[in-house]
């Protein structure tokens, strides 16, 4: 027989009611053991501690936070202490300098002053495009504007072309702008490579390298020594790095600057191109850092973009920027150009992140194709690096401290094995602590340029004003006279306090 319906519905709801608290008790097993995990885990991670420039903090973020707590310079922190007591010709003679950080400040009067026109404000801000969306490589006419650029810049410095020739030779489609020429580094190592793949880069070189193409991207550096730094690589020389470095990893890239960082030497055109054709033969990805472009000063500098006829394929592909030439990196303005297809489209997304804002973009339009202002700033541009260069070699010189004859950029590669305590890596940061403490200066140190040789330092002569410049330079002169009168054991604040004075 058939149950009652009304005893069936209280059944069925007892069994719902039985159903519903198992289920409750259940989300409460769950969430509390969820609480649990994450209360253990925050035990877990605050019980660990990281130390951070001699700090010791807990570990609030994941591994890749502690990775990113590396500065991309080693010496940064000497930097930043610079800032704090700056020197002063005038007010703050005692203060430090730095001659470390690679910007270019001899020339910023001229800048602010045609881009404080009234003219320039309307340019960057009238247009309704600057407040909208458009594509992460750069509204068009900033990308029309520095294909402009690179075509009477760099492709074809000795003719005169019209914008409509100059867009014929370099196409918009083929140029990204970049918050600088680090996140444009970056992608290119993202995009082009694997993480873990390496990257054979001529040795002494810029220190950041490291950073630019490890932090993000994952990819390793493979450092290659010049027998003639002056000359640049060989491809003898790539081919032994190549085949060292092929033993831990793939190589995947080839990346060159020119005019070089730290050298300031120009490579030659034979250099170049039997460097590429090499690369090619190893099917690698060939990065032309060319930064320095416009700030050589005896004319024998080549654009890869000329060197190859303007042929770069899908495997060459040239960065530049304001920062140096320009000495705009607080605009963080870099540009890529490549005519590589799938790349740009990539960067068409990636380039989210890092984008240039529109204002700025707009400004960089205005600047690069002002031909007459272009013309006469970089021409002031070079003579005043020429004399703040003059002004520091002509002081090695009677230091009698070998340096490298720079022909380009904004620095000075010098020789101070001589001074050191000893010719190793700790006698190379005993002198940098020396020169810190008692001469309040600071230099680049070449073991955080993958110098093979230690007492090598790259100094940054346009930094600072030719009178600071005089300064620090007077205070290098005093500085290696006592090291050569006196024993190493013997110095300290009583021996050394002329220094500054």
């Amino acid at each position: 027989t058939r149950e009652p319906h009304h005893k069936i519905m209280e059944s069925q709801k007892s069994t719902l009611r039985n159903g519903l608290l198992l289920s409750a008790t259940a989300i409460v097993a769950v969430v509390g053991i969820a609480r649990w995990r994450r209360r253990k885990g925050q035990d877990d991670t605050n019980s660990k501690t990281v130390t951070v420039h001699g700090r010791v903090h807990k570990a609030t973020v994941g591994s890749r936070g502690l990775q990113a707590l590396s500065p991309p310079i080693p010496y940064i922190s000497d930097f930043l202490k610079c800032l704090q007591d700056p020197c002063d010709p005038h007010d703050n003679p005692k203060g430090y300098i730095p001659l470390c950080i690679a910007e270019n400040k001899l020339s910023v009067d001229i800048l602010a002053e045609r881009l404080m026109q009234p003219g320039l404000a309307s340019a960057a801000f009238a247009d309704s495009e600057v407040y909208a969306y458009s594509s992460f490589l750069g509204l068009p006419i900033a990308r029309e504007a520095v294909a402009y650029f690179l075509a009477t810049r760099f492709l074809h410095p000795d003719r005169k072309l019209s914008p409509a020739q100059a867009l014929r030779e370099v196409s918009p489609s083929h140029v990204a702008l970049g918050s600088g020429c680090a996140s444009l580094l970056n992608y290119l190592f993202y995009t082009l490579g694997e993480e873990g793949q390496g990257c054979l880069v001529p040795a002494p070189y810029y220190a950041a390298f490291d950073n630019d193409m490890g932090s993000i991207a994952g990819c390793k550096p493979i450092p290659v020594p010049m027998s003639n730094m002056s000359l640049g690589p060989t491809t003898p020389e790539l081919e032994d790095a190549y085949r060292k470095g092929s033993k831990t990893r793939k190589v995947k890239f080839l990346l060159l600057t020119n005019p070089n960082n730290p050298l300031g030497v120009v490579y030659g055109p034979k250099v170049m191109k039997e460097a590429v054709a090499w690369a090619r033969s190893k099917k690698l990805h060939i990065i032309m850092d060319e930064l320095y472009a416009l700030s050589t000063r005896n004319g024998t500098f080549q654009s890869s973009i000329r060197l190859l006829n303007n042929d770069l394929g899908n495997d060459v592909h040239m960065i530049w920027a304001l920062s140096k030439d320009f000495g705009a990196s607080g605009f963080r303005v870099g540009m890529l150009y490549s005519q590589n297809a799938l790349l740009m489209e990539s960067l068409a997304n990636l380039n989210l992140f890092s984008g240039v804002s529109h204002p700025i973009q707009m400004v960089t339009a205005e600047m690069l194709t002002d031909d007459e202002w272009c013309d006469n700033y970089l021409e002031q541009s070079r003579q005043r690096l020429q004399y703040s260069y003059e002004l520091c070699v002509r002081k090695l010189e009677e230091m009698v401290v070998p340096f490298i004859p720079a022909a380009a950029g904004i620095f000075v590669y010098a020789d101070f094995s001589a001074l050191l305590p000893s010719k190793t890596w700790e006698g190379e940061e005993q002198f940098s602590r020396l020169m810190m403490d008692y001469a309040k200066l600071v230099l680049t140190p070449g073991e955080s340029q993958r110098e093979q040789r230690p007492g090598y330092f790259r100094i940054c002569y346009a930094t600072v004003s030719p009178e600071i410049l005089a300064i620090a330079m007077e205070r290098l002169s005093r500085l290696v006279v006592k090291l050569r009168k006196l024993h190493w054991t013997d110095l300290n604040e009583t021996s050394l306090q002329s220094v500054l004075t």
